[in-house]
């Protein structure tokens, strides 16, 4: 049933309260006083007592009411404050990256520049567009952890590959000042475990990145262990360290450590919220323990579910990327940039690439042409969308692989992508390598 609103609740306690005593107050006086003078002295102090009850009970519920109403409109105020800092930060954030993309951008078209300064301007544009789609993703994870529009994906992951992937792509960006390392809590037998590795790997890269962030010398740690039934990480640093008052705010929305008006560190203030999220989706939990100046040891844990590998299943080889000569691959992409920029990727394979401009082409093209090896197919497309022409295409192609590309880049269109009928997802932009890599994935002795 519904909660009753508090004026409703008022009234209803009103009449309940005056109907009651009045009933009862009066078969007792009727019963014992029989003089007409008493009686009305009597009565006048009863509708006193009546006033001095409802007054008190009232004063309690309106106190409790109002107490409600001021926490939510103190909490209002502090998510006000917070959203106008937010906005006020990743204003900043975003002009930052894209001040180097067109002001470098612009350097490039300067005849005078010389190769060195070129490739130069290229790296840094390339880098600012990279912490630009950070920003980007950051803010879109929280939207849909917020809105509850985000969904586990648990997969077989190897625990210590993983971590040894982390390990080499951090590796290289933290400074000599600074000892980087890995402890693995099991062997590698027992790392196979089930899981979202996505969410796991958000995790761990956003604790990693505040803890280069505000590290400058001294070790950063990653390690992990079995309590338990759970697996139980620590990101350790000998950075700046965390005030205990802040150890639980700095998990909300939009926190970060510095005032508002100081940026002494980039960043728009939802890592951890992210972390908090993720970790929270994966039914663990998440805490720290830090004291300024002594660094931080950031924990999460996760359930243990191990997977055990059959070893008598045979590995395939994959093909070399660089050696196509014999292979078909059908793109499907509506948008010309997108396809001349995957066309330019798969120059020097040797591929043949074929296109169709949306999913009804790609259905017609795979029946009719039974060379084709490979799919990559585009989600968003017009006349037919690239799920609807996946499962299409799987009713007469069921082993042809299919990668699905799509800008959404949410873990929900992943799952719909993967429902249909696709091998697997990548998501838009994505690189160069990221793509050859997925593609040699499917180009096996037995896929061809």
């Amino acid at each position: 049933m519904q909660k009753l609103k508090f004026e409703y609740r008022i009234i209803a306690a009103y009449i309940l309260i005056g109907g009651v005593w009045i009933i009862f107050s009066d078969k007792v006086l009727n019963y014992f006083v029989k003089e007409p003078d008493l009686l009305t002295r009597i009565q006048t102090f009863k509708g006193w007592i009546y006033v001095l009850i409802t007054a008190l009970l009232f004063y309690y519920l309106l106190k409790s009411h109002l107490a409600k109403i001021r926490n939510a409109e103190q909490r209002a105020i502090d998510s006000d404050r917070l959203k106008t800092a937010f906005l006020q930060n990743i204003s900043h954030e975003i002009r930052t990256p894209m001040n180097s993309i067109i002001g470098f951008s612009e350097l490039l078209k300067d005849k005078n520049t010389s190769e060195t300064e070129r490739n130069e301007y290229l790296s840094l544009i390339s880098k600012s567009s990279d912490q630009l789609l950070n920003i980007v993703n950051e803010v879109l994870d929280i939207s849909l952890i917020e809105t509850g529009n985000i969904n586990l994906n648990k997969k077989r992951v190897h625990l210590n590959k993983l971590l040894d992937e982390i390990y080499l792509s951090f590796k290289v960006l933290i400074n000599n000042n600074i000892v980087f390392s890995i402890e693995k809590g099991l062997p590698d037998q027992q790392s196979l475990i089930l899981t979202d590795d996505l969410k796991v790997r958000q995790i761990l890269n956003n604790l990693l990145n505040n803890a280069i962030k505000f590290t400058e010398k001294g070790h950063i740690r990653l390690s992990y262990s079995l309590v338990n039934d759970d697996l139980e990480f620590c990101i350790e640093d000998t950075g700046i360290g965390i005030d205990k008052q802040l150890h639980e705010k700095i998990f909300d929305r939009f926190n970060k450590v510095e005032q508002d008006t100081v940026r002494l560190y980039e960043g728009v203030g939802l890592g951890l919220a992210i972390c908090k999220g993720n970790v929270d989706l994966l039914k663990g939990r998440i805490w720290i323990e830090s004291e300024p100046g002594k660094g931080s040891r950031f924990f999460f844990t996760i359930h243990y579910e191990p997977v055990y590998e059959d070893n008598t299943l045979s590995k395939n080889k994959t093909k070399s990327i660089k050696d196509l000569n014999n292979v078909t691959i059908l793109v499907a992409e509506d948008d010309e940039l997108n396809f001349l920029y995957i066309k330019e990727i798969l120059k020097g394979t040797e591929a043949n690439i074929l296109r169709a401009i949306n999913g009804k082409e790609a259905v017609e093209i795979c029946q009719t042409n039974n060379l084709i090896d490979i799919l990559l197919i585009d989600i968003k497309m017009p006349v037919m969308n690239g799920y609807e022409a996946i499962k299409q295409i799987r009713e007469f192609r069921p082993s042809l692989p299919i990668i699905a590309q799509t800008a959404f880049a949410l873990s929900n269109e992943m799952l719909k992508a993967f429902n249909a009928g696709s091998n697997d997802y990548i998501s838009k932009p994505f690189k160069k390598d990221q793509l050859l890599a997925l593609i040699s994935k499917y180009l096996s002795a037995d896929n061809l």
